[in-house]
């Protein structure tokens, strides 16, 4: 009897209904392990390679928003088969159902999406700011006299805040002390308007410019390139005789990685594939990649490397420290939090690989950046209200003024300066070298109006980077 009414006409509305439930469970996915995660940037990533990413947040995502889905709208489906179900409707059961879902789809999107981020995204806003301030690189004189070899140490979700030992009751950065003592550490570095997140970082570290994401789902399925032909740090540093180099320990696919290093003329790169073919002494314990103190340790191997090649750039980007990422590392008996441990594990082996330089003849004609990507997603253990970017120069000019509040995009032309180079006014980009005293557009304007004018469509934007 019960076997004659499983009749697949009955999955008629399952299409609609699974849609429905995985979309809550989706939400419920990002607000618990991404909280800060927002339209623009879920976005970015169904229009770049999921190659690569971490395993088990993979694995996670295929049982609450996939699986567990399914079998709900299962069930839901084949409600009127119990026999205390009574459902009349001259539509029928499944139409009423299918089109409950749709509607319930619409109205749980909008109400989970904040108004503002809607808004931007549909409407025809526009602003004139990159009119009026923007810096087109190849039309200013630029030049880097001294050839210094640049280190840049990108370090996932690094915050100057870990340092906060009223907070934490430690300070988790205590390795690095001795080095920011003797070198530059600007203030008041906080996330801006499309550079909180990893892949958005890297583009404002590289161009000075925030990603915008107009237009990307109509791109969906196609391999994309942000910013190509775009005048960069890579592409300055290339034409100035620098060779360059990427060290990861995840595969650089994941992200649209891979395609935006080869566009700024990144021939060198080493990644998680490079590495299990090129340093089988090295295990690979965690989910997402090799752990830190692999990839910094291969970092040292490629310096090495290029210093019979001088001048280089080498630019290394770590994972450990990822919200809700548990990789394999030392425990150490002072912290029980396993987010500390990996904090304090990630900082050691950075503190160590500045050791290892100090120690080589070429360090002081070495600049270094260690500098957070952003501030740290998700909410998997405690943090203080006032929050801030870690950044560390080393071997650099002396800034007028170290309490500088700045972004991302402030990067580009800072790190030019940084190396001994004159940038004509001091931008690049949408960004303002730190080692000047022209003021970021973070001291001119607020972050509440920068956020708000950025996310506006412009046509200059718009001709030149997403064409």
């Amino acid at each position: 009897m019960i076997a004659s009414k499983l009749h697949l006409r009955r999955l008629y509305a399952f299409p609609a209904v699974f849609l429905l439930i995985s979309t809550i469970a989706v939400f419920r996915y990002v607000q618990k392990y991404f909280v800060d995660v927002n339209l623009g940037q879920i976005l970015f990533f169904i229009n770049t390679s999921a190659k690569g990413a971490d395993t088990h947040f993979v694995s996670l995502f295929i049982q609450h928003c996939i699986i567990t889905p399914s079998l709900y709208a299962l069930a839901i489906c084949y409600l009127p088969m119990l026999n205390f179900w009574h459902f009349k409707c001259k539509v029928g059961y499944n139409t009423f159902i299918s089109l409950l879902s749709l509607i319930l789809i619409i109205g749980y999107i909008f109400y989970k999406t904040d108004s503002e981020t809607l808004r931007h995204f549909f409407s025809n806003e526009r602003t004139d700011f990159y009119e009026r301030y923007y810096t087109e690189p190849r039309e200013v004189e630029i030049q880097i006299p001294q050839k210094k070899n640049l280190i840049i140490l990108h370090i996932e979700s690094l915050e100057e805040t870990f340092e906060n030992q009223k907070f934490f009751g430690t300070n988790l950065l205590a390795d690095l002390r001795e080095f920011e003592e003797e070198n530059v550490q600007f203030k008041n570095f906080h996330d801006g308007y499309a550079t909180d997140f990893t892949q958005g970082s890297v583009m404002a570290l590289f161009t000075g410019m925030p990603v915008k994401y107009h237009n990307l789902v109509n791109k969906f399925g196609k391999e994309n390139h942000f910013f190509k032909g775009y005048y960069s740090l890579g592409k300055i540093l290339k034409d100035n005789g620098y060779v360059l180099s990427s060290v990861q320990g995840t595969d650089s696919n994941f992200g649209g990685m891979k395609i935006f290093l080869q566009d700024n003329d990144f021939t060198d790169m080493v990644d998680m594939n490079t590495i299990k073919k090129n340093y089988p002494q090295y295990e690979q314990k965690g989910t997402w990649g090799y752990t830190d103190d692999v990839v910094l340790e291969v970092a040292k191997d490629r310096v090495d490397y290029l210093s019979r090649q001088k001048p280089y750039f080498l630019y290394v980007q770590t994972i450990d420290t990822h919200v809700g990422h548990k990789p394999e590392v030392k425990k150490y008996p002072q912290y029980d939090n396993i987010y500390y441990n990996i904090i304090h594990h990630t900082e050691l082996h950075i503190a160590d690989f500045l050791k290892w330089l100090q120690e080589r003849p070429d360090y002081k004609d070495t600049v270094i950046l260690v500098m957070g990507d952003h501030l740290r997603m998700g909410n998997d253990f405690p943090m203080p209200n006032e929050r801030r970017v870690y950044n560390l120069f080393i071997n650099t000019p002396q800034p007028q003024n170290v309490n500088r509040t700045f972004t991302q995009v402030d990067m580009f032309p800072t790190v030019i300066e940084a190396l001994g180079g004159k940038i004509k006014n001091h931008r690049l980009g949408i960004g303002t070298s730190l080692f000047s005293e022209e003021p970021t557009f973070s001291e001119v304007y607020s972050e509440e109006f920068l956020r708000e004018t950025l996310a506006k469509r412009n046509k200059l934007y718009e001709k030149k980077f997403m064409q």
